[in-house]
């Protein structure tokens, strides 16, 4: 039996929650709600990463599960969401990477990769306000997503 296809919802969708753009860089992220949850209580995001040039995602799935301490649609949650996408071996076990694409062990590979786990990082009250500057998320109305 094969997977069922994760439908994306667009930007109208009542679901979506953010679509936004990594300041800087060429890669969006659009999150939406699944009305799921886990045992332990947290809430189950949906989410598509992109790179603005291709209409596939590069990941896509329906399992981020968000701190309970964050609201699903915060910066927070999207950090913490980008934190896994941007896992690069020597991260963590290397089973980690048994299910990944080519394009997925690509991305994960490049300096784009690299440079993105910037995102995840919650910097330091002393460094707040030029890390705002640079690694902000720019929440995007684009009829293509």
């Amino acid at each position: 039996m094969g997977e069922a296809k994760i439908q994306i919802p667009d930007a109208s969708d009542a679901r979506t929650l953010r679509i936004v753009e990594l300041r800087g860089t060429q890669y969006v992220l659009h999150t939406w709600t699944t009305g799921k949850r886990y045992a332990t209580g947290q809430e189950m995001i949906g989410y598509a990463f992109y790179h603005v040039s291709e209409d596939d995602p590069i990941f896509v799935g329906e399992d981020c599960g968000v701190s309970p301490m964050h609201a699903i649609d915060s910066d927070d949650a999207l950090r913490g969401l980008l934190g896994f996408l941007t896992l690069r071996r020597g991260d963590t076990d290397p089973d980690y990477f048994a299910n990944y694409t080519p394009r997925q062990i690509a991305f994960a590979e490049s300096s784009d990769c690299e440079f993105l786990t910037m995102w995840a990082m919650e910097p330091d009250a002393s460094e707040r306000e030029e890390w705002a500057e640079s690694y902000a998320f720019d929440d995007r109305d684009s009829d293509r997503w």
